[in-house]
């Protein structure tokens, strides 16, 4: 099981590369360490289990890509670690905090670190001012998913950044 500690040099090793990314590879870089396999099925809702394997590929794969291109936009490049603490819902998993500028207004960026069995440290979700990506996904998705179904909203995710 990882520690604060760990999970802490991650995400600063983490903001250290991202900094020194070119931006045209942010996107690329982030989806290296994102993982999205938990949350993928919690954004889609019931309709998950109904779902072949393909399409379940598909979905993280477009939910990864579209994280992955609002996580780039952010200014990590000014972060600073705050704090590291241990999910309260979760004992293996941490949240890193850190504070960056945003349209110079220090800003809360939330990291929930987790291990990855055979990967290492990953990051599974990101949150601005405490509300993570999650939760600005999910209405949305949803909502695509009665109306048009799984292959709209995933058109639609991969539109969101451009694919």
């Amino acid at each position: 099981m990882p520690t604060a500690e760990a999970a802490s040099a991650f995400i600063s090793t983490f903001l250290t590369d991202f900094s020194g990314a070119a931006e045209s590879d942010r996107a690329a870089f982030i989806s290296s360490v994102l993982d999205w396999r938990e949350l993928a099925p919690i954004a889609v809702g019931p309709g998950w289990e109904q779902l072949s394997s393909e399409q379940r590929e598909a979905v993280l794969a477009a939910m990864t890509d579209y994280v992955a291109a609002l996580i780039a936009e952010l200014p990590l490049a000014s972060a600073d670690l705050v704090i590291t603490d241990t999910d309260p819902h979760d004992r293996g998993k941490f949240r890193v905090m850190t504070s960056a500028l945003v349209d110079e207004e220090p800003t809360e960026i939330t990291f929930w670190v987790f291990e990855e069995p055979g990967k290492g440290l990953r990051v599974g979700n990101v949150g601005v001012e405490g509300v993570s990506f999650l939760g600005r996904l999910r209405p949305q998705l949803t909502a695509t998913l009665k109306r048009k179904g799984i292959d709209a909203a995933i058109r639609e995710l991969r539109g969101m950044v451009g694919q």
